[in-house]
């Protein structure tokens, strides 16, 4: 009896928990990522032209990866890093690739300057005491 109500319980949570998965990692998502998967590995053998790229940006992309030089850069370098320099080197294809990569720019920069900016109006900025620093600079100058 314990157990059965247990047991539902267990089912019941997991049932939820999936809907939430499934609400923050749609199935469309999981699409759009194979579609992108030339980003994430653009030497790939049979590399697919994504329906959104064009056929002179397919060909710039095709041409790099049949490059071995790039190729070992791509596996020692991280993603951002390497499509940074594509962008200097093919600079559609390179925006195409950042911009799929990271689509919102302007939001991530906001997010990282407010968590630095949080970071400083911590219980341990009250800790922060300048007035001995100052006090010191202050006598230098007034000595001289």
């Amino acid at each position: 009896m314990f157990q059965d109500d247990v047991f539902e319980e267990l089912v019941q949570y997991l049932t939820s928990m999936r809907a939430s998965f499934e609400k923050y990692f749609p199935e469309e998502q999981n699409t759009k990522m194979k579609l992108n998967s030339w980003i994430h590995n653009p030497f790939l053998p049979n590399l697919q032209k994504p329906e959104s790229m064009s056929n002179e940006i397919y060909e710039s992309l095709l041409e790099m990866s049949s490059d071995t030089s790039m190729e070992s850069w791509f596996k020692t370098t991280p993603l951002n890093d390497f499509w940074c320099r594509i962008r200097d080197e093919d600079p559609m294809l390179g925006k195409m690739a950042l911009n799929i990569l990271l689509p919102f720019p302007t939001t991530y920069l906001c997010e990282t300057g407010f968590s630095t900016y949080a970071a400083t109006k911590t219980k341990y900025r009250n800790r922060l005491d300048a007035e001995p620093d100052t006090a010191e600079t202050s006598a230098v100058f007034y000595q001289t």
